[in-house]
């Protein structure tokens, strides 16, 4: 089993949950491996088309070393992350 884990500042970075997520993903036994996602606006266009309001749109992007810090708590617990 593959788990993704979307990563975006203000929803999933607490990094207390985040390794809440990793004891949790590892106590299943038969993950292969988190992919974790970082947030991203590639879709804000698509919204504005519709002339819907993108909810995040104000919402920033992870940086690098969360993205990286977020990887390396899921590893600590024995779980590969990408």
């Amino acid at each position: 089993m593959r788990i993704q884990y979307v990563l975006a500042p203000g929803w999933t970075d607490d990094l207390e949950s985040v390794d809440a997520q990793g004891g949790f993903v590892a106590g299943l036994g038969a993950v292969e491996q988190v992919d974790v996602l970082p947030f991203h606006k590639l879709g804000a266009a698509k919204y504005e088309a519709l002339g819907i309001l993108f909810p995040l749109l104000d919402n920033p992007v992870p940086d690098l070393d969360l993205i990286e810090n977020v990887r390396e708590r899921f590893m600590r617990h024995g779980v590969q992350a990408y």
